[in-house]
């Protein structure tokens, strides 16, 4: 049976800005404002396809539509806006809080437990349950945990780990979350 404080994996390791910017990115673009960016930016292409099917029953004829050129550029862009420049925007907001964050940039040490992970720097320390953990997204670089309250973004770089760890660490967010886990 296996106790609730058992140890996983525990190791060292520190953040860079480049992973906190796409940890953010992820976690702005599933919860914040531009969550339905998708919806949004396909909302437009129809309405581009319906003012293109207009200018094609117009032969192109933009003298008889001529707000259409207009509805068409406008179309263009907020596709372009959605889905380029807001997952951008979300990301340079991700660096701005790296860099205006103390914390952020400091070794940590990880210990991975069956129940919760533990995170301590020299300023810090954070105890995070499983059950707080809205998101958890892997990727060949970190671990990205989404949820609770402080420390609403949470990376765990693999780079210090070794590759025993990083198969528990992968088998046991698995095993532990596997509503939460994504793998990317």
């Amino acid at each position: 049976m296996i106790m609730d404080n058992t140890l996983i994996a525990e190791f060292d390791g520190k953040l860079k800005i480049q992973e906190y910017a796409y940890a953010y990115q992820q976690y702005g673009l599933q919860y914040g404002a531009s969550s339905q960016r998708g919806v949004k930016a396909a909302a437009f292409s129809v309405a581009a396809a319906m003012v293109l099917y207009a200018l094609f029953m117009e032969h192109f004829n933009f003298e008889r539509l001529p707000a259409a050129a207009v509805l068409l550029l406008i179309c263009m862009y907020m596709i372009t806006y959605y889905l380029y420049l807001v997952p951008k925007k979300i990301r340079l907001h991700g660096e701005h809080i790296y860099k205006s964050s103390r914390l952020l940039s400091k070794p940590k040490h990880f210990q991975i437990y069956r129940d919760f992970f533990e995170m301590h720097s020299e300023y810090e320390s954070l105890k995070r349950f499983y059950t707080d953990i809205s998101d958890c997204i892997e990727t060949d670089a970190d671990y990205i945990l989404i949820g609770g309250t402080e420390h609403r973004v949470t990376v765990i770089p693999k780079k210090t780990m070794s590759e025993q760890q990083k198969q528990d660490v992968t088998r046991h967010f698995r095993q532990e979350m596997p509503k939460q886990y994504k793998r990317m």
